[in-house]
């Protein structure tokens, strides 16, 4: 067709040292609060769960498509994926940001006028006796930052592997076992049933990057073909996050549609931003063949896609101060939110 011999593909990466987007730690403010009588009327709790889980790997992608283009000529597109990895941060710092985070969520809890209960508490309960643990951190900490060939083969072909992520639990403290999308066994519930006390947990999700896109579709309406251009930007920027989904609740029951549990959690993401390490090219050699492939192959076909790794190689130090700074700020978000 006409428009499909005249489109030009472009594709394009940025790199930033600090955050693009998302603001300092006092950037949006809004929190979810579900059953706020059952946060505030049970001011004695045992704490049965604390969990920071931390990203170390994860990737992003923006396509351009023109909206001219139905049927066959849809396969022209400009693609482009970044893929991220945090590098240079050791376990023992990941375990003190933990312990930190967990200093702090105590404090605040007791300035919000709680009483934390002794945690021996809860092992004269049969329901909590029951539940599993796994240690910390979940995985381990080679076995979340290595990545075998298999893993590497399977990156390249289909890219997968998108997200890794390790947790940590505070010293001392076992992380629970817990099913799909982070909940919680029945017996857990059971348990703050049993002891007539809320038992709250907190989980928090650290992020080390901002993403960034930008599509375009323009024409050059002087032209006699009216060629077109097809323009796909990713941006990759250091800063750190603690997630949206981050959350405190309170258990008192066993749980289900009727349940009194109630919770407080992130709307808005807590960021910092700032450069806190150096940016890496790390882009295999297999990727590098792949992106030339397929820019000779658009030529042909009209489509095209580029990916690129980048590696955030952390002082650990700075990392260390930025995490902690946004978990104290969630910490202090959610908890003086509770009435």
């Amino acid at each position: 067709m006409k428009y499909a011999s005249a489109l030009v593909v472009s594709l394009a990466l940025v790199l930033t040292g600090c955050a693009t987007g998302g603001g300092g730690p006092g950037a949006g403010s809004k929190v979810k609060i579900d059953k706020p009588e059952t946060l505030s009327s049970n001011k004695e709790v045992y704490i049965g769960d604390f969990r920071v889980t931390f990203l170390t790997q994860d990737k992003s992608s923006a396509t351009a498509r023109s909206p001219m283009m139905r049927g066959a000529e849809a396969t022209d597109y400009a693609k482009v994926t970044l893929r991220a990895k945090l590098t240079g941060v050791p376990q023992d710092i990941m375990q003190s940001i933990t312990d930190q985070a967990f200093a702090d969520f105590q404090a605040e809890l007791r300035a919000k006028g709680y009483t934390i209960l002794d945690p021996a508490g809860l092992q004269k309960l049969d329901a909590w006796r029951k539940l599993g643990t796994t240690p910390s951190p979940n995985p381990p900490f080679d076995v979340a930052n290595g990545e075998t060939t298999s893993q590497k083969v399977m990156q390249t072909l289909i890219g997968a592997d998108s997200e890794r992520n390790i947790t940590f639990s505070p010293s001392g403290m076992s992380l629970l076992s817990t099913g799909m999308n982070n909940l919680l066994p029945y017996n857990y519930g059971l348990a703050a049933e049993q002891s007539g006390k809320a038992i709250v947990r907190a989980h928090y999700k650290v992020h080390f990057v901002y993403f960034g896109s930008e599509t375009d579709h323009r024409i050059d309406y002087l032209s006699d073909d009216r060629k077109q251009t097809l323009t796909a930007e990713m941006s990759l920027g250091q800063g750190i996050q603690v997630l949206s989904g981050s959350a405190i609740e309170f258990a008192v029951d066993q749980g289900g549609t009727f349940s009194k549990g109630g919770s407080v959690s992130l709307v808005d993401p807590v960021a910092v931003g700032g450069a806190y390490g150096e940016n890496l090219d790390t882009t295999s050699m297999a990727t590098k063949a792949a992106n030339v492939f397929s820019s000779a192959v658009g030529v042909l076909s009209g489509g095209s896609a580029t990916s690129k790794e980048i590696s955030v190689r952390a002082n650990p130090d700075f990392y260390r101060e930025g995490v902690i700074k946004a978990l104290d700020v969630a910490n202090s978000r959610m908890v003086r939110a509770i009435p």
